[in-house]
């Protein structure tokens, strides 16, 4: 009598198994004790001893659904502008590049608006870019453990980096589009009287190459991306950065601070 009211008579194990949605890998069973799981030899003990409570063995509980959940990411382009995402999501990898902040000074501020109001005006609407920076590497792909050792071996290239140093921006455009060509941008040319830009990359680059990485572009064309759209339209933004005769006076920045933004985190080097 006593084992059939502890049958019965639900426990806290059974409370917490349904609220996490346990189930049993066997069928159902009308065996009162079959959700136990109870083993043959377990039962033989049972029928020789028909008053000795049984020990009923508890459910191992699985993780709740809101955790497994909360690992999926799904790529909604319509929560980010229509952008597409470059690399796929994979758990403990972090898409990540060092690169130079521009303060958006108000000269530089209003050439932007010129520029894009010109070209909303010849019918292509331009997204202005949410911060204005010079890359000096590409975007790669940081695994969780090699963050530390990147860090530091950037902060050791930069160790007998000259700064502060000035850069200019030009009254000249230039197009890119990404590698995926889901994005263009719209950039202003910068000049850098004192090259110190290249011994930058090149510094980066070896920060690169510790890592298997790719190293930046050759010989490239240092530029402040100020506004993109969407897709491939390098060709008609080229045609109609020609048309554009851009007067402003003379852009510059003082360059002091360089960061490395992996995922959402950014490093002050």
């Amino acid at each position: 009598m006593l084992c059939l009211l502890f049958c019965e008579i639900p426990t806290k194990m059974d409370m917490i198994a349904a609220a996490y949605g346990c189930e049993s890998d066997e069928e159902e069973s009308s065996d009162p004790w079959a959700s136990s799981r109870v083993s043959a030899k377990r039962t033989a003990v049972f029928n020789e001893f028909p008053n000795r409570p049984l020990k009923k063995v508890a459910c191992r509980l699985p993780a709740p659904k809101l955790a497994l959940d909360s690992f999926e990411v799904v790529d909604d382009p319509s929560q980010h502008g229509n952008r597409v995402r470059s690399f796929p999501h994979e758990r403990g990898n972090w898409a990540s590049f060092v690169y130079l902040p521009w303060e958006a000074n108000s000269c530089f501020v209003r050439a932007v608006e010129l520029i894009t109001n010109w070209f909303y005006k010849h019918g292509i609407k331009l997204d202005i870019c949410d911060d204005f920076h010079i890359s000096l590497t590409r975007t790669v792909i940081l695994r969780h453990h090699w963050i530390e050792g990147f860090v530091a071996s950037i902060r050791n290239q930069l160790s007998d980096a000259p700064r502060p140093f000035q850069l200019y921006g030009t009254n000249a455009l230039s197009v890119y589009i990404n590698e995926e060509k889901t994005r263009t941008f719209l950039a202003i040319n910068v000049e850098d009287p004192v090259g110190i830009l290249d011994i930058l990359v090149e510094k980066m680059d070896s920060c690169l190459k510790e890592y298997q990485l790719p190293a930046y572009y050759e010989k490239p064309s240092h530029h402040v991306s100020i506004a993109w759209c969407v897709g491939d339209q390098k060709e008609e933004l080229e045609k109609l950065a020609l048309d554009l005769q851009l007067e402003t006076d003379q852009i510059s920045c003082n360059m002091d601070e360089i960061r490395c933004k992996i995922g959402n985190t950014v490093k002050r080097l």
